[in-house]
């Protein structure tokens, strides 16, 4: 069986729910990067044009209008590239959580995410409409065509969701967008899951996963491709923005069909790129990297400019403040002690010190008199 070799990239970015002009910015600076590293296919996360999760903001008419006009704009953009993006879309029926396939100025296709999750933190069935067909697109190149699938999140997650009939109708490999909120381990349980599909319909799967905090969710990314034998040949960055590429050999198309069809260039004779495979972090790291990115950008992405953290010379407090130097910068941060009758001369040589030490303001303001007032 002949094959020829795909470039593909996932393009793991930090959006921010309602700045759909910033996010649509964001997602065709991604683009622009891909272009010039020769990809014939990039994927962005679930949702990525209006952020995730939208919440209540999907009940109003002009932002779903708003997300589809960014989309047109972003589209209208796009060149000799195929471009999956998570979108909202939407018809007489009601609005969808939806991944568009553009390519040269031109929306080629459409997935609608089949399974909605309604656990945990996801309440998409309050919002979305389940799509009804799963999506297949061909990719065209001068020396031949590959299918492929394309699914959102959940839909990878059950043995009986859309990659069955993706691969009867000749996907040789599934683009799958996500939002999928961090806690401690999470990648080897979607790996692990993956996995399975993989072995199961013997097909690669390219997983591009959100990074960034978002008020009270944390996105890890750590993206990963892997091929059909449960093999991870790469993996982006855990919590920072990333763009993971590989070249993919996948088997030429030998029918056409009335299936989507995308056009790239395609660059199969440039050299051979090595994805970068990022390790797992061990959990004391992975679990401050979550806490500076959540704080970090629910401080930026909400505009405060300043913090200020309660010092009471012990360990907790002075966690707080370490992880508030490290996130935003100490010039940033302000600490204040406030001395009482209870508090000892160490507390206030602890709270000193350690204000010193991470290169923040400390304010001392007393409250004895405020506490003898009410006694």
């Amino acid at each position: 069986m002949r094959k020829i070799r795909i470039r593909i990239g996932c393009a793991q970015i930090n959006c921010t729910v309602g700045d759909l002009e910033g996010n649509a910015e964001r997602i065709l600076a991604q683009t622009r990067r891909a272009e010039q590293l020769h990809i014939d296919i990039v994927a962005f996360p679930e949702l990525a044009v209006c952020g995730y999760p939208p919440e209540d903001l999907l009940l109003k008419e002009k932002f779903i209008k708003d997300n589809l006009i960014q989309l047109e704009k972003i589209t209208r953009n796009i060149k000799d590239i195929v471009a999956v993006i998570g979108f909202v879309d939407r018809d007489k029926k009601g609005i969808y959580n939806a991944a568009a396939i553009a390519n040269r100025g031109r929306l080629q296709a459409v997935h609608r995410k089949m399974l909605l999750p309604n656990y945990g933190v996801f309440d998409e069935k309050r919002y979305f409409i389940p799509g009804a067909t799963p999506c297949v697109c061909t990719l065209k190149t001068p020396e031949g065509n590959v299918r492929f699938g394309v699914s959102i999140c959940e839909d990878i997650w059950h043995e009986d969701g859309p990659a069955v009939t993706q691969k009867r109708l000749g996907a040789t490999f599934i683009i799958n967008l996500n939002a999928s909120p961090y806690h401690m381990d999470k990648i080897t349980q979607r790996e692990h899951i993956v996995r399975k599909l993989t072995r199961r319909y013997h097909m690669p799967v390219i997983y591009t996963n959100l990074v960034g905090g978002q008020d009270e969710l944390v996105f890890d990314g750590q993206s990963f491709m892997m091929d059909a034998r449960g093999n991870i040949i790469g993996r982006a960055k855990a919590f920072e923005e990333d763009l993971l590429v590989a070249d993919l050999e996948m088997p030429i198309l030998q029918k056409e069909s009335r299936i989507p069809a995308a056009v790239v260039s395609h660059y199969g004779h440039l050299p051979h790129i090595e994805p970068s495979i990022c390790p797992h972090l061990d959990a004391v790291p992975e679990v401050y990297a979550a806490l500076r990115l959540g704080l970090a950008d629910y401080v930026n992405k909400n505009g405060f400019k300043h913090v200020v953290v309660g010092l009471s010379g012990g360990v907790d407090s002075a966690l707080v403040a370490v992880i508030a130097a490290d996130a935003l910068g100490s010039n940033r941060v302000s600490c204040v002690f406030m001395p009482s009758r209870y508090s000892s001369i160490e507390s206030y040589n602890d709270a000193r010190m350690l204000a010193g030490n991470i290169g923040a303001e400390v304010l001392e303001i007393p409250i004895e008199t405020t506490y003898s007032t009410y006694l």
